[in-house]
C-alpha cells in the first residue's frame, strides 16, 4: 500500500494537519522515498493528534471545573462589609432567581408524635402481658391492677394519667432514647427504661401501676417546684433507718421536671445495654443486679453527683445478713470524691424520703405478700420483720390502727398519700374483681373506700 493511501485510510482528513498530509503526499509522489521516510512521518502524525487530543481534553475539563465553582459562589454584592458571606448566606439561598429556588426547604426534624402535646405534670405507668395485654387496643388488666388504676384516676388533681401500652411506647420517645432490642426485653426492665425517656422528655410522676392512690399528688408537686428541686423520691436509708435488701431507689415512684437528670439517665441506659436483649450479669461485662439495670442502678450514679454521702447499701450490715450484698448497686460505678472529678454539683435540688416512713409499708412484704387481704379488725398474729427504727405490730389489727392511720392522717407534707403493693398483690393478682370486692374487712377494700373508688 502506498503512503497516501494509508494516510487516507487510517486517518480521517479533517483531523491531520494540511502541513502534515502535504508532505505525506509529496513524498508518496516522489516514488524514491524509503519506507522508513514513511513510518517516521507516521509517527510524527501520531504524536501530534495525540497532543492536540489531550489540549481538547484538558479545555473541556477546565471549562467543567470553572462551572462548577461559578454555581458554588455566592454572586456578586452577596458579602457583608466585613467580606464574609455568614450576613446575606441566607437570603442569597432564599432569593427567588438563585438556582436553589424552585427547591423545597429541607423536612423539619421532628420529635416523636406527642412531643409537644403532653404536660409536664403527667402520671406515668407502663403495663405489658404477652396474652392478655399485648397491645392498646386489646387489654386485660388483671382485676387487683385495674382497681389501683382506678384510685390514681380518680385522685389524680391536677394532673393527667396516661398507662403507656407497647404499641404506644414510639408515640412518645423515639427508638434512639431506648435501648436498642427494647421491644425484646423483659417487661420490667421495659417500664425501668419508658420511665427514664417519658420523664427526659415531658417530666411528671413515673409511678408504678400497683399502687393504690389515696390523695392527689399536687402537694408534693407544689414542694418539690417551690423549692426549686428537679427531683422527688424516696431513697433507702436516707434517714439512717436500714434496709435489708440490696437496692437504694424506690424506682417504683419518680418525680421530676422535664429536661433533667433523667436526660443523662437516657444517655446512660442506652451505652450500657449496647445491642444485649436483656441485661447482663457482672462477670459478662454488665449489672451485679440485672433486674434494677435500667433503674436504681441508672440513676444512683447520677444523683450520686449531687452528694458524696448518700447511705450506702455496702455498709448496711442488715444486706449481708438477709440479702446479696454483691448485687448493691453501688457496685456499679465509681464513687466521685472532692478530688476526681471535684465538688459535688449544685446546680439542682434533690428531695428525697425514706420510702419505709411512706408508702411502703413494713409488713408490705409480710406472710407471703398477703397484706393486701389482711382485715383491719383481725386480732390473728402476723410476721413482720422487726429492722431497726422500723415501726412493728403484733396483729392485723395493730398494723392498721398503729402504723397505717397515723401515717394517712399526719399533716402536710402527708407520709403517706399512697400505698405501694408488691409483687402485683400477692394472692390477690389472681382474684377476680367480684372476690376482691366481696370481702369488706379486707386492708385493700378500706384503701378503696379511702380512695373514693367504693362508697364509704
Amino acid at each position: 500500500m502506498r503512503g497516501a493511501d494509508l494516510s487516507e485510510a487510517v486517518l480521517p482528513q479533517a483531523l491531520i494537519p494540511q502541513a502534515v498530509v502535504g508532505s505525506l503526499r509529496s513524498s508518496s509522489s516522489k516514488g524514491n522515498r524509503t519506507s522508513d521516510h514513511r513510518v517516521l512521518l507516521l509517527g510524527t502524525v501520531c504524536a501530534l493528534l495525540g497532543t492536540a487530543c489531550s489540549a481538547t481534553l484538558c479545555a473541556h475539563l477546565a471549562s467543567a471545573i470553572q462551572e462548577i465553582r461559578r454555581s458554588t459562589t455566592c454572586p456578586a454584592g452577596a458579602r457583608d462589609s466585613g467580606g464574609t458571606v455568614a450576613g446575606r448566606r441566607q437570603s442569597w439561598l432564599l432569593d427567588s432567581t438563585s438556582a436553589y429556588s424552585d427547591l423545597s426547604p429541607p423536612p423539619r426534624i421532628r420529635g416523636p408524635e406527642m412531643y409537644g402535646k403532653v404536660r409536664e405534670k403527667t402520671v406515668w405507668a407502663y403495663w405489658y402481658d404477652k396474652k392478655d395485654c399485648p397491645s392498646s387496643k386489646r387489654c386485660l388488666l388483671p382485676p387487683a391492677i385495674q382497681l389501683c388504676t382506678e384510685t390514681v384516676r380518680k385522685n389524680r388533681g391536677g394532673f393527667d394519667y396516661k398507662i403507656v401500652h407497647k404499641d404506644e411506647v414510639l408515640r412518645y420517645v423515639t427508638q434512639m432514647e431506648l435501648p436498642f432490642r427494647f421491644m425484646q426485653m423483659l417487661p420490667p426492665q421495659q417500664k425501668d427504661a419508658l420511665m427514664n425517656a417519658l420523664l427526659a422528655r415531658y417530666g411528671g410522676v413515673a409511678l408504678d401501676i400497683s399502687t393504690v392512690l389515696f390523695r392527689p399528688l399536687d402537694e408534693h408537686w407544689e414542694e418539690m417546684v417551690s423549692k426549686g428541686a428537679t427531683f422527688s423520691g424516696y431513697m433507702y436509708r436516707i434517714t439512717g433507718m436500714r434496709w435489708n435488701n440490696a437496692e437504694t431507689l424506690a424506682v417504683w415512684f419518680l418525680m421530676t421536671r422535664r429536661e433533667g437528670i433523667f436526660s443523662t439517665a437516657v444517655r446512660s441506659q442506652v451505652i450500657n445495654m449496647g445491642d444485649h436483649k436483656h441485661p447482663q450479669k457482672a462477670h459478662l461485662g454488665g449489672f451485679h443486679n440485672p433486674y434494677f439495670a435500667m433503674g436504681d442502678q441508672t440513676l444512683l450514679p447520677i444523683l450520686s453527683m449531687f452528694n458524696y454521702s448518700f447511705p450506702s447499701c455496702l455498709k448496711d450490715p442488715t444486706v449481708r445478713t438477709d440479702s446479696w450484698w454483691g448485687l448493691c448497686p453501688e457496685l456499679e460505678f465509681q464513687h466521685p470524691t472532692e478530688k476526681m472529678p471535684g465538688s459535688a454539683r449544685n446546680d439542682a435540688k434533690l428531695l428525697l424520703r425514706d420510702p419505709q416512713v411512706g408508702p411502703q409499708l413494713p409488713f408490705a412484704f409480710a406472710d407471703n405478700f398477703t397484706m393486701p387481704l389482711w382485715h383491719i379488725h383481725s386480732t390473728r398474729s402476723v410476721n413482720v420483720t422487726a429492722l431497726p427504727g422500723m415501726p412493728t405490730c403484733a396483729t392485723m389489727k395493730e398494723c392498721w390502727e398503729d402504723v397505717f392511720l397515723p401515717r394517712y392522717n399526719s399533716p402536710p407534707p402527708r407520709l403517706l398519700n399512697s400505698v405501694k403493693l408488691f409483687n402485683s398483690g400477692g394472692p390477690m393478682k389472681d382474684m377476680t374483681r367480684e372476690q376482691i370486692l366481696s370481702d369488706h374487712g379486707t386492708f385493700f377494700y378500706h384503701w378503696l373506700k379511702l380512695s373514693g373508688v367504693v362508697e364509704a
